[in-house]
């Protein structure tokens, strides 16, 4: 199962933006997790098909009408654990 590995950019911690993610996973079927990072950015590792996961990159990078996300980067795994739900760390 292709897994992403998402550094999300911006105003993003403190203002409800890891609940927004967590949201928008478990309505598209994601697995994994979001946290936040000591830098300021959040870590999101999301896990499902491609399609799915760029569906969700794509809402993701909106933000909300709090949370602003500058840039959004994107790895793509070749190797991970499976996760049996989306969680927030």
């Amino acid at each position: 199962m292709p897994t992403w590995e998402l550094y999300a950019n911006g105003r993003v911690q403190g203002v409800g933006f890891r609940y927004y993610v967590w949201k928008i996973a478990s309505e598209l079927g994601i697995k994994g997790y979001v946290q936040n990072q000591w830098d300021g950015t959040v870590k999101i590792v999301a896990q499902a098909e491609e399609h799915t996961l760029q569906t969700f990159q794509q809402i993701v990078s909106q933000g909300t009408k709090y949370a602003q996300v500058k840039e959004l980067q994107i790895y793509k795994l070749d190797s991970v654990e499976k996760y049996n739900d989306f969680e927030i760390r």
